[in-house]
């Protein structure tokens, strides 16, 4: 009889090993390629959210499709806010406000109140890149909106056509086209599919328009273009000394103008600055020999005149196409340097890190099936969200985990399981010798 209740005590104590292994120790394939940086697991359970953001409590906001969670500080979790006509995409917190962009709006939602207000409205979110992205930095609300096509023309390749057939790239500023056309003569630039321009043609400005950024002041509610000519924002963030830097998609071998040999960049985004699109990527013009278009031909501009021939160059050109999503900076020295930048490539998987001096490091390198939606870096390290998974991660410094025991929780938990194999092991010694 006693053999049998300690054969059932044992049976009882393994499962509860089991139960807990399964519950905190799931397996994450991420790989550690720099040894003054650790992992760990912040928060489970959010599969499929979109973006996040901590406020100065600590407590931190969870972003989905049509809804906004908190966690506070202490774990606690609530649905503040939802709304099944929502498509959230990009979301930030400033004084007890979180800014959210969806579709072709961005909202301001007061955590007190509950009550939502649109800040700006209808902005041309139709095409390619459809998707906000939402940074504060003093007392203004920078909005990113993106170009509707790859390189200016609207063609079979935007999926979007049969939806929007008569969308197109939008120019916040007046332009003056050569008067080119595509598809057999069909097609022009900055106009409807199967619509022609003429030489000398004037686009008038329309505002907000397409490939730029936006800025709101949050006192006065004022609207203003920041920069313009920027193609596809992916990541956006601000350095210590308030310089505001992107991560930038360059253009692609697809549609009625295809573009090869570009790449992705890192510009530091200025007030009033064009940088280039769609004539010029990475600060050089398309018809330099660097590009090729269809049938290996050089590529010629759209615009007759340009806004100037010297756009910015980039802080760094990256060596994929495509790729380049989150970025956020370490102004605080929280992993490392000061200021540097740390963004994510979609296609090899690897959270970088570049310094101000150019240095670019691997960091964390994901598995295949990873969908990173967003990183920034808040008290405790840099939070990176997997969307497919449903964790928020946060990385942070070695030192600094050891010098204020922020890994209790662990240690906790590893004397709890060797406990339980204590336990087991005396009990099947105590059995086998009776």
């Amino acid at each position: 009889m006693k053999k049998f209740v300690n054969f059932i005590i044992c049976f009882i104590v393994l499962i509860a090993m089991i139960f807990i292994m399964m519950k905190y120790y799931k397996t994450y394939d991420i790989k550690i390629k720099d040894k003054n940086i650790s992992w760990k697991v912040l928060y489970k359970g959010l599969k499929d959210a979109r973006d996040f953001v901590y406020d100065e409590e600590g407590n931190c906001y969870i972003a989905f499709k049509d809804r906004i969670q908190s966690i506070d500080n202490s774990g606690k979790s609530n649905i503040m806010l939802k709304d099944k006509e929502l498509d959230i995409a990009s979301l930030a917190y400033s004084k007890e406000f979180l800014y959210f962009s969806s579709k072709t709006n961005v909202y301001s939602y007061n955590i007190k109140s509950g009550s939502k207000e649109i800040i700006i409205k209808d902005i041309p979110n139709y095409g390619d890149y459809n998707k906000s992205k939402v940074i504060i930095k003093d007392n203004s609300v920078y909005v990113t909106i993106g170009a509707v096509t790859n390189s200016g023309v609207v063609g079979p390749d935007n999926l979007w056509l049969e939806k929007y057939p008569f969308s197109y790239d939008i120019t916040p500023k007046a332009i003056t086209i050569k008067g080119k056309n595509f598809d057999k003569g069909t097609t022009g630039a900055f106009i409807p599919y199967k619509t022609k321009n003429v030489s000398g043609q004037i686009i008038p400005a329309h505002f907000p328009g397409n490939a730029s950024v936006i800025r709101v002041n949050m006192e006065t509610k004022n609207v203003e273009l920041y920069a313009w000519g920027i193609r596809n924002i992916e990541g956006i963030d601000y350095n210590s000394e308030g310089k505001i830097l992107a991560s930038v998609g360059g253009m692609e071998d697809r549609g009625l103008r295809p573009i090869k040999g570009d790449s992705d960049y890192i510009f530091e985004i200025k007030l009033g600055l064009w940088y280039g699109w769609p004539d010029y990527s990475g600060g050089d013009p398309v018809d330099s020999p660097r590009f090729k278009g269809e049938n290996e031909l050089r590529v010629g501009f759209l615009l007759d005149k340009h806004p100037t021939t010297n756009p910015p160059a980039p802080l760094h050109q990256h060596n994929n196409l495509s790729s380049l999503a989150s970025l956020s900076i370490d102004r605080n020295a929280i992993l490392g340097e000061k200021d540097s930048i740390y963004f994510y490539d979609s296609k090899d998987n690897i959270l970088y890190g570049l310094t101000k001096s150019d240095i670019l490091k691997d960091k964390l390198e994901f598995n295949a099936d990873a969908r990173i939606q967003n990183i920034k870096f808040y008290k405790g390290g840099l939070a990176i969200l997997d969307g497919k998974e449903g964790v928020l991660y946060s990385v942070e410094n070695i030192k600094a985990i050891y010098a204020e025991g922020k890994n209790n929780k662990d240690i906790v938990i590893y004397c709890t399981l060797i406990l339980f194999i204590i336990i087991i092991v005396i009990l099947l010694i105590k059995s086998k010798n009776k």
